[in-house]
């Protein structure tokens, strides 16, 4: 089951205590952090990481940080590249 995506663009990337998936880098900023938005069609779509196009892949909701952008020809993530620390 792929990840859910929220309202404020980011795959949902933490849970709240009750179990509902929340987007923690959005959270306390906008409400949109909490809210689950339709599931989008990325058939075709391809994301970049956030730090350069050097890392193209199919756009999911299951890419790490994902954060789906409609109105851009890429949505992004992030790849690794500066490490997981």
């Amino acid at each position: 089951m792929a990840t859910k995506l929220m309202k404020c663009g980011h795959a949902a990337n933490a849970h709240k205590p009750t179990g509902e998936p929340v987007c923690a880098i959005c959270a306390g900023i906008t409400p949109k952090a909490e809210e689950v938005a339709d599931e989008p069609d990325l058939t075709g779509r391809m994301a970049h990481c956030s730090y350069g196009k050097h890392a193209i892949r199919p756009s999911s909701t299951d890419l790490a940080f994902f954060e789906h952008r409609p109105d851009c020809e890429y949505d992004v993530y992030y790849c690794g590249c500066f490490g997981w620390n």
